[in-house]
Protein backbone atom coordinates (compact mmCIF):
# COMPACT_ATOMS: atom_id res chain seq x y z
CA UNK A 1 0.00 0.00 0.00
CA UNK A 2 3.08 2.43 0.53
CA UNK A 3 4.58 1.43 -2.56
CA UNK A 4 1.36 2.31 -4.15
CA UNK A 5 1.11 5.87 -2.50
CA UNK A 6 4.75 6.45 -3.82
CA UNK A 7 4.10 6.11 -7.26
CA UNK A 8 0.92 8.19 -7.46
CA UNK A 9 2.61 10.98 -5.49
CA UNK A 10 5.21 10.20 -8.45
CA UNK A 11 2.78 9.90 -11.44
CA UNK A 12 1.28 13.44 -9.91
CA UNK A 13 4.61 14.89 -9.96
CA UNK A 14 5.66 14.00 -13.31
CA UNK A 15 2.18 15.31 -14.33
CA UNK A 16 3.11 18.77 -13.06
CA UNK A 17 6.12 18.62 -14.33
CA UNK A 18 4.53 17.81 -17.89
CA UNK A 19 2.08 20.86 -17.13
CA UNK A 20 4.24 23.26 -16.33
CA UNK A 21 7.00 22.23 -19.09
CA UNK A 22 3.80 23.02 -21.82
CA UNK A 23 2.60 25.98 -20.00
CA UNK A 24 6.81 27.64 -20.27
CA UNK A 25 7.15 26.41 -24.43
CA UNK A 26 3.24 27.65 -25.06
CA UNK A 27 4.49 31.43 -23.96
CA UNK A 28 7.73 31.21 -25.55
CA UNK A 29 6.10 29.88 -28.58
CA UNK A 30 3.70 32.88 -28.51
CA UNK A 31 5.95 34.99 -27.54
CA UNK A 32 8.27 33.96 -30.77
CA UNK A 33 5.08 34.02 -33.13
CA UNK A 34 4.48 37.37 -31.93
CA UNK A 35 8.17 38.69 -31.89
CA UNK A 36 8.97 37.14 -35.94
CA UNK A 37 5.26 36.90 -37.34
CA UNK A 38 3.24 39.79 -36.20
CA UNK A 39 3.60 43.73 -36.77
CA UNK A 40 1.48 46.52 -35.70
CA UNK A 41 0.64 49.23 -37.90
CA UNK A 42 -0.78 52.00 -35.66
CA UNK A 43 -2.58 54.51 -36.80
CA UNK A 44 -0.38 57.39 -37.46
CA UNK A 45 1.71 55.20 -39.36
CA UNK A 46 2.65 54.04 -42.90
CA UNK A 47 2.93 50.20 -43.42
CA UNK A 48 4.20 48.53 -46.24
CA UNK A 49 5.49 45.19 -47.05
CA UNK A 50 8.29 44.14 -48.55
CA UNK A 51 8.86 40.56 -50.09
CA UNK A 52 12.19 39.67 -50.29
CA UNK A 53 11.89 37.13 -53.19
CA UNK A 54 10.28 38.91 -55.60
CA UNK A 55 11.00 42.57 -54.38
CA UNK A 56 7.38 43.94 -54.23
CA UNK A 57 6.41 47.16 -52.01
CA UNK A 58 2.70 46.64 -51.24
CA UNK A 59 1.68 49.45 -49.24
CA UNK A 60 -0.67 48.60 -46.40
CA UNK A 61 -4.09 51.02 -46.45
CA UNK A 62 -5.32 50.75 -42.60
CA UNK A 63 -3.43 49.69 -38.98
CA UNK A 64 -3.57 46.58 -37.43
CA UNK A 65 -1.72 43.58 -36.76
CA UNK A 66 -0.47 42.03 -39.83
CA UNK A 67 1.08 38.35 -39.38
CA UNK A 68 3.89 37.62 -42.45
CA UNK A 69 6.11 35.03 -42.95
CA UNK A 70 9.67 36.27 -41.75
CA UNK A 71 12.05 34.57 -44.10
CA UNK A 72 9.81 36.10 -47.35
CA UNK A 73 7.92 39.12 -46.23
CA UNK A 74 9.04 42.19 -44.20
CA UNK A 75 6.58 44.74 -42.63
CA UNK A 76 7.91 48.13 -41.83
CA UNK A 77 6.31 51.71 -40.27
CA UNK A 78 7.52 55.32 -41.26
CA UNK A 79 5.91 57.93 -38.68
CA UNK A 80 3.58 60.36 -40.53
CA UNK A 81 2.96 62.87 -37.83
CA UNK A 82 4.95 66.14 -37.79
CA UNK A 83 7.76 66.85 -36.12
CA UNK A 84 10.09 69.69 -35.60
CA UNK A 85 13.73 69.64 -36.82
CA UNK A 86 16.30 72.13 -36.35
CA UNK A 87 19.09 73.99 -36.77
CA UNK A 88 21.14 74.32 -33.38
CA UNK A 89 24.64 75.85 -32.29
CA UNK A 90 26.08 76.21 -27.91
CA UNK A 91 22.40 75.31 -27.29
CA UNK A 92 20.48 78.19 -29.34
CA UNK A 93 17.58 77.31 -32.22
CA UNK A 94 19.30 78.81 -35.35
CA UNK A 95 16.55 77.53 -37.51
CA UNK A 96 13.05 75.04 -37.27
CA UNK A 97 11.12 73.75 -39.40
CA UNK A 98 7.89 71.32 -38.94
CA UNK A 99 8.52 69.02 -41.63
CA UNK A 100 6.00 65.30 -41.89
CA UNK A 101 6.91 62.36 -44.33
CA UNK A 102 4.28 62.29 -47.39
CA UNK A 103 3.21 59.00 -48.40
CA UNK A 104 2.86 59.60 -52.04
CA UNK A 105 7.40 59.75 -52.48
CA UNK A 106 7.24 56.27 -50.66
CA UNK A 107 8.74 54.82 -53.70
CA UNK A 108 11.53 57.62 -54.56
CA UNK A 109 12.34 57.04 -50.51
CA UNK A 110 13.10 53.55 -50.90
CA UNK A 111 15.11 53.52 -54.05
CA UNK A 112 17.77 56.58 -51.85
CA UNK A 113 18.00 55.68 -48.77
CA UNK A 114 16.86 51.63 -48.47
CA UNK A 115 13.58 50.41 -47.72
CA UNK A 116 14.37 50.25 -43.37
CA UNK A 117 15.90 53.84 -43.30
CA UNK A 118 12.58 54.47 -41.80
CA UNK A 119 12.17 52.31 -39.20
CA UNK A 120 13.36 54.60 -36.25
CA UNK A 121 11.97 57.74 -36.20
CA UNK A 122 15.15 59.62 -35.38
CA UNK A 123 17.27 58.20 -38.38
CA UNK A 124 14.02 59.55 -40.32
CA UNK A 125 14.28 62.62 -38.98
CA UNK A 126 17.61 63.17 -39.58
CA UNK A 127 16.83 62.59 -42.89
CA UNK A 128 13.84 64.81 -43.49
CA UNK A 129 16.59 67.33 -41.98
CA UNK A 130 19.28 66.99 -44.36
CA UNK A 131 16.65 67.89 -47.48
CA UNK A 132 14.45 69.97 -45.48
CA UNK A 133 17.76 72.46 -44.60
CA UNK A 134 19.56 71.95 -48.25
CA UNK A 135 19.75 74.58 -51.06
CA UNK A 136 16.13 73.94 -52.28
CA UNK A 137 14.49 73.54 -49.12
CA UNK A 138 13.28 70.13 -49.64
CA UNK A 139 10.88 71.06 -52.76
CA UNK A 140 12.57 68.46 -55.26
CA UNK A 141 12.03 65.69 -52.17
CA UNK A 142 8.54 63.75 -53.31
CA UNK A 143 8.83 62.49 -49.58
CA UNK A 144 9.24 65.59 -47.63
CA UNK A 145 6.41 67.98 -46.77
CA UNK A 146 7.52 71.55 -45.18
CA UNK A 147 4.52 72.07 -43.04
CA UNK A 148 5.81 75.22 -41.79
CA UNK A 149 9.10 77.49 -41.10
CA UNK A 150 9.31 78.26 -37.50
CA UNK A 151 11.70 81.96 -36.52
CA UNK A 152 14.10 82.01 -34.65
CA UNK A 153 12.13 84.19 -32.22
CA UNK A 154 8.96 82.53 -32.58
CA UNK A 155 8.01 81.06 -28.76
CA UNK A 156 9.89 83.63 -26.78
CA UNK A 157 9.02 86.16 -24.47
CA UNK A 158 8.81 89.87 -25.64
CA UNK A 159 12.04 92.21 -25.06
CA UNK A 160 10.12 94.65 -24.21
CA UNK A 161 8.88 94.45 -20.54
CA UNK A 162 5.26 95.01 -20.12
CA UNK A 163 3.46 97.94 -18.66
CA UNK A 164 1.36 96.62 -15.70
CA UNK A 165 -2.26 97.87 -15.78
CA UNK A 166 -3.26 99.63 -12.14
CA UNK A 167 -6.68 100.04 -11.64
CA UNK A 168 -7.75 101.27 -8.31
CA UNK A 169 -10.51 99.86 -6.64
CA UNK A 170 -13.60 101.65 -5.08
CA UNK A 171 -14.56 101.97 -2.09
CA UNK A 172 -17.41 103.59 -0.48
CA UNK A 173 -15.81 106.86 -0.07
CA UNK A 174 -14.12 107.57 -3.10
CA UNK A 175 -15.08 106.47 -6.72
CA UNK A 176 -13.03 104.25 -8.93
CA UNK A 177 -10.54 105.68 -11.31
CA UNK A 178 -9.37 103.96 -14.68
CA UNK A 179 -6.14 104.77 -16.17
CA UNK A 180 -6.15 107.09 -19.20
CA UNK A 181 -4.25 106.03 -22.39
CA UNK A 182 -1.15 107.95 -22.55
CA UNK A 183 -1.11 110.52 -25.21
CA UNK A 184 -4.39 111.66 -24.82
CA UNK A 185 -6.12 114.48 -22.33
Amino acid sequence: MNSNSNSDSSLGFKLLVFLGVVIVVGVLGVGAWRMWWVTDVDVHELGFNYNRITGQIETIDRPGWYTRTPVINSVHTIDLRPHQVTISANSRILNAKLVRFNPEGLRTFIDWHGRDAGDLTSGMLEILKSYAFDRDEGRDCPFLTVVSVLQPNQGQLPTQPVQPIRVQVATPNQPATHPQPQGKK
